[in-house]
This record gives structure tokens, C-alpha cells and sequence, in this order.
């Protein structure tokens, strides 16, 4: 049975140590700039435009029935959009002229109409007839061909451009999950190939860069923000309406500022993913936040109340600042089977239980709702 989840990486007690060690030290983990510790600033916006969502995983492989009531749940607690996958490793596994697989993302999307919300569509992945050598059948190999990843991307906006689509992301933390390794001017070329081909099938279709993941530099991750600053360096203005990323920052809350925290580096730290946007010459386009929880459990956990703590402070926040362009929130559920890092982070249990995050997100977004 095909499995159509995130494969998720997360910090492992050591990573975190080791970004701890980074801050106290006032070490730049992006390599260059100045990282001293300093409170940042909020500037108010006004926050209709901002899209408050569920990244959900799980969601593709649940029976339609199933999907509605969970989605109906969302909705209800103030949710508008859902995020999930449209990976080409399943999407068209046997060979360039094989039939797509569709009828997963046309399910998911059914139910997503049906309770009234709308999607934010990762293209990803990578079968590995089309990867390039030396993958090993990776699901997130890199595109032997930004063309042939093109074919798809256009092939994804085509069959969904008005049907519920808000978004179309390309790739999940490109920055940490890329076969043999990361790669920013080859993400680049795809993402470029990306946008052109789903303009051509959608001239309205919005797209995002894939959310970065929090890292730092080794030879094997890139911080999140040297990895934007090079797809800058390789010709990625023009090609995305948005900026990706996922800023986590657990244990840590994001109004406490740390210089490792993904939080703190959207604005506060010299530079951020903000500053080399307006270097850029980008500062009308915003950060569009496509993951962002604490788990309740497994390695560098936090208490319920921390979670909740955490999730309420960010929503805040997002409502205060107007360069993000959206909040989802990592995740529905918590993922039964999965390793003890990659679970814990649903706003349910994996029993459908209600943790107390549940009710803490629904009554922050209670003036968001219409």
C-alpha cells in the first residue's frame, strides 16, 4: 500500500545541543552576519488576508468519510486551508509515459470542497526512473530533469487550478530532504521550471517556495537562511510569489528570541530570511509559514501546556505581523506507528483524544473567524 506521508526529519536531542551551543555562543549558523541577541519588534497589520490552516500528513490516506468529519472539525475550530502532498514519486512511478495516479489528491480534494476549505498543494518528490544518480530510490531524490519535474507541477495545477487549490508549494524543507543532498542551485532550476509550467496551466495559481526547515550548516543541511540567500545568488527571483518555511522553535516559545530558533531567524536575527528578501529587492512579497507545532513527546517533548502556550503565541503573533502571508499548524493528529520523533505534535492524540492545545488554538482563532 503506498504511503502518503511527510517523511518527517526532526532535530535529534544532539542537533538541538548543538544549536543551543550555537546561540550561547553568538555563532552565526548561517555563516555570515551578526547574531546578537536582541527583542525584536512587532509591526501591526491588518490580518483578513492571512490564511490560518492544518498541515495533515495523514489526510491522503484516510477513507473519504473519514476526511470529511476531520475537515468539518478544522473548520470548526477556525481553520481555512489544509496543506498536503502531491508527490511525484506516486504520482507516476512507472516511467515517464505511465498514467498519473490521481485518484488520492482527487479524494482529498473532494472532501477539502466539501467542508468548505481550501489547499495548500506540495509538489515533491521524485520517482526513481527521473532522479538523478546515486540516489537509491530516495522518495525526495533530486530531478534528474527540471524539465521532466515541470511536466509534473504543470500536470498537478492543470487538473486542480478551481478546484479548491490555493496554493501550490514546491517541495517540503528542500534544505534537509533532498537526495544525495541538498542542493540550491539544482532546487532552484526546479523551482523555476516549476513556476513557469504551472503559470502556464494557471495564471492565478500562487506559488510558494518549498517551507525550509530549521538547520544549520553541515555538509549534508543548510540553514534555511544561506539556503535562500543562494537561490537568490542562482536566479530564483520571479520565481515564487512566496517564501516557504517552517520556524519552528521548541522548546522555546517564538516571543522569546533565540538566535537558532526558526522563529526568531523570520525577522529578528542579522540576517533573516526577511532581510534577504528586502535585499533582494522582495520586500512586497511575505513569509508564508507552511508548518509550525511542538510534540508532546519523544526526543527535546514539551508539556501540553507548553504546546499550547506555544501555538497561542504564535497565532498572536502572526496576526501582528504583516510580512506572513500564513500559519499552519503542525498537525491534526498525532501519527500512531510513527518513531517517537516524528510524533507528538498533533493537536489530538493518535486516539482522537483532545489535547489542551485543541481548545487554546480554537479560542486564538476565534476573531479570525468570518
Amino acid at each position: 500500500m503506498l504511503n502518503y506521508s511527510f517523511r518527517r526529519l526532526r532535530l535529534s536531542g544532539f542537533g538541538l545541543l548543538v544549536l543551543i551551543f550555537v546561540a550561547v555562543w553568538g555563532v552565526s549558523a548561517a555563516g555570515s552576519g551578526d547574531l546578537r541577541t536582541r527583542s525584536g519588534t512587532l509591526t501591526p497589520a491588518t490580518t483578513g488576508s492571512t490564511v490560518y490552516g492544518i498541515s495533515d500528513p495523514t489526510l491522503l490516506g484516510e477513507a473519504s468519510s473519514v476526511q470529511v468529519q476531520q475537515l468539518k472539525a478544522m473548520k470548526a475550530l477556525g481553520v481555512t486551508s489544509v496543506r498536503l502532498e502531491a508527490n511525484w514519486y506516486w504520482g507516476q512511478p512507472n516511467g515517464p509515459r505511465s498514467s498519473y495516479v490521481w485518484a488520492p489528491i482527487d479524494q482529498a480534494l473532494a472532501s477539502i470542497r466539501q467542508a468548505g476549505l481550501s489547499a495548500d498543494l506540495v509538489i515533491d518528490g521524485c520517482p526513481p526512473w527521473a532522479a538523478v544518480a546515486g540516489t537509491h530510490g530516495s522518495e525526495f531524490a533530486q530531478p534528474a530533469s527540471p524539465a521532466a519535474f515541470a511536466t509534473w507541477a504543470r500536470a498537478v495545477a492543470a487538473r486542480y487550478a478551481g478546484k479548491g487549490v490555493k496554493f501550490f508549494e514546491i517541495w517540503n524543507e528542500e534544505n534537509i530532504n533532498w537526495a544525495p543532498k541538498p542542493n540550491p542551485a539544482a532546487y532552484t532550476a526546479d523551482l523555476k521550471a516549476a513556476y513557469a509550467a504551472i503559470k502556464a496551466a494557471d495564471r492565478s495559481a500562487v506559488v510558494l517556495s518549498g517551507g525550509l526547515a530549521p538547520a544549520v550548516n553541515t555538509s549534508t543541511t543548510y540553514d534555511p537562511r544561506t539556503f535562500l540567500a543562494d537561490m537568490y545568488a542562482d536566479g530564483a527571483k520571479g520565481s515564487f510569489d512566496g517564501v516557504g518555511d517552517h520556524p519552528y522553535s521548541f522548546p522555546w516559545p517564538p516571543g522569546e528570541y533565540e538566535p537558532w530558533s526558526g522563529w526568531s531567524q523570520l525577522s529578528q536575527t542579522s540576517p533573516s530570511l526577511r532581510s534577504i528578501m528586502v535585499k533582494n529587492g522582495d520586500s512586497a512579497k511575505k513569509i508564508y509559514i507552511t508548518e509550525y507545532g511542538a510534540p508532546t513527546s519523544g526526543p527535546n517533548s514539551i508539556s501540553e501546556s507548553q504546546q499550547s502556550a506555544e501555538l497561542t503565541q504564535a497565532i498572536a503573533q502572526v496576526k501582528h505581523l504583516s510580512f506572513i502571508g500564513s500559519l499552519y499548524i503542525y498537525t491534526w493528529a498525532d501519527i500512531a506507528g510513527q518513531t517517537a520523533g516524528d510524533n507528538g505534535y498533533g493537536l489530538r492524540t493518535d486516539k482522537n483524544a483532545q489535547k489542551s492545545a485543541y481548545a487554546a488554538v480554537a479560542a486564538a482563532l476565534a476573531p479570525t473567524r468570518k
